[in-house]
């Protein structure tokens, strides 16, 4: 009954484990399966980075601590592995690079889970090409192709086991692991899922919601979570505090950010969901059914455009830069304000988004500057060619007028290639489009070519003065 009995803690653990690659020479099957001590006894001898390695030590730590010595997972077994990464290796299907990785576990009682990995890191351009690309799609309802994996995952390696079949998953391996549930209903199967990214509600039937609401799905969210928010999920079990509140604005999301009793079970939780929560839960979901009724077309565009911009905010938040926060809310409600096919009710509900996503970057903003020390190093000498800043700002300028041309040119396509070629289209236009850089770059350049020159003068003349 290993894996009918699992903690909550033993089932974070499990997750943290999804984030891990098994090395090749420990590819599993059901005549060879895995234990979890041997995964770890392989990964000891790997060089990890900086995020994996954190993943290793908190399931490390708990599997060899003596408190944890009769847990369930000492006697669950690796029977499948899926790698559909870039860099997935000889662990990949060998036709699929669309970065869906699952990992199906069995005990000796015929009960069965699959594991279900969600993004990753987002300054890995290859996550972004798989996993972000089609975090936006699988929000408003365009069935991605780690979902119809996942499925083809679970049906190959646990819809045959005789006893209790369930599907773990975070963040996007939450979508992953509730398409699964809502699309085999039949099966004795249950889900557990951490800051899922949501399903599109209105595209389920009746029983697919009633089975999200019900007592087969557990949907756990961390306080202050933002990514199980981007959807509507009014099927919150329990909200679970985080244990630190100095930490970034994606920290909530994390499995780590929480704290667990002696006994496995969340140290500080409350059923159910927050009013906060509710509220702005509600006001994501009004975006993404909105945008939903659009021709398909626009809703690629006008889902890239968010999903482009949360990223670069959320990437500017961390790396505490202030002004591009702002400078990317501006640009993006500029361009949606522009989409003639958008209602004044889209546009204002967008516009509040990332007005609100906005505010939650100025504090984490305010929290990096202050783990700095309060302020920023300031160089004691500059030596600056005015004249050379204004001709790079110039050459900048020829090259937004070339983008622009190729911008209209790129719109046009969209009328004449296929559905299988949109993404390919969309990907150029996001380059081209989304150029608030070029601006950002000119705009600096110029103004402090003119502030240079302007307090040049004037010391100049000072310095006349008292000669």
């Amino acid at each position: 009954m290993s894996l009918t009995n699992l903690t909550e803690e033993e089932k974070y653990i499990l997750l943290q484990l999804s984030y891990l690659d098994i090395p090749d020479n420990l590819r599993p099957s059901e005549k060879k399966p895995v234990t979890i001590d041997r995964i770890i006894e392989e990964l000891s001898k790997k060089n990890l980075d900086e995020g994996a390695q954190k993943k290793f030590d908190a399931v490390k730590a708990y599997m060899n601590s003596d408190e944890h010595k009769f847990s369930p997972l000492k006697e669950v077994k690796l029977v499948g592995y899926q790698n559909n990464n870039p860099n997935g290796g000889n662990n990949s299907d060998g036709r699929s690079h669309s970065g869906f990785v699952g990992y199906a576990f069995t005990d000796g009682n015929g009960n069965g889970t699959a594991l279900y990995r969600g993004s990753e890191d987002l300054t890995n351009p290859s996550h972004i090409a798989t996993d972000w690309v089609s975090n936006l799609d699988a929000g408003i309802g365009v069935e991605i192709r780690q979902q119809r994996e996942a499925n083809a995952f679970y049906q190959r390696y646990l819809a045959g086991l005789d006893g209790e079949h369930f599907v773990f998953g975070h963040s996007k391996g939450g979508n992953l692991a509730a398409y699964v549930l809502v699309n085999n209903l039949d099966e004795r199967l249950s889900s557990f899922i951490v800051n899922g990214a949501p399903l599109y509600w209105w595209n389920l039937t009746k029983e697919q919601q009633e089975a999200l609401k019900g007592d087969r799905n557990t949907f756990i969210v961390h306080e202050g979570d933002f990514v199980s928010s981007l959807g509507y999920a009014q099927y919150v079990d329990k909200t679970v505090y985080i244990n630190s509140q100095d930490e970034g604005l994606m920290y909530p999301h994390g499995l780590d950010s929480v704290n667990f009793t002696s006994t496995g079970d969340f140290e500080k939780y409350f059923d159910g969901q927050s009013n906060t929560r509710t509220y702005a839960n509600a006001g994501a979901a009004t975006i993404f059914y909105l945008v939903s009724n659009l021709p398909k077309v626009q809703i690629y565009k006008v889902s890239a455009y968010i999903r482009e911009a949360t990223m670069q905010i959320l990437e500017a938040a961390v790396r505490g830069i202030r002004k591009t926060v702002e400078f990317v809310r501006d640009q993006v409600t500029k361009l949606i304000a522009n989409v003639k096919e958008l209602s004044q009710r889209i546009k204002a509900e967008v516009t509040k988004f990332f007005n609100d996503l906005a505010i939650k970057a100025a504090i984490l903003f305010v929290k990096v500057v202050a783990k700095l020390g309060g302020y920023f190093p300031v160089e004691p000498y500059l030596k600056v060619n005015i004249d050379r800043l204004y001709y790079y700002a110039q050459r900048l300028e020829a090259i937004k007028r070339r983008v622009s041309v190729l911008n209209d040119r790129i719109d046009s396509l969209y009328w004449e290639v296929d559905l299988l070629d949109i993404r390919h289209v969309l990907s150029a236009d996001i380059l081209t489009s989304f150029s608030y850089r070029l601006n950002q770059n000119i705009n600096y350049l110029n103004t402090a070519a003119r502030l240079l020159d302007s307090n040049e003068s004037k010391l100049v003349g000072k310095a006349r003065i008292i000669r």
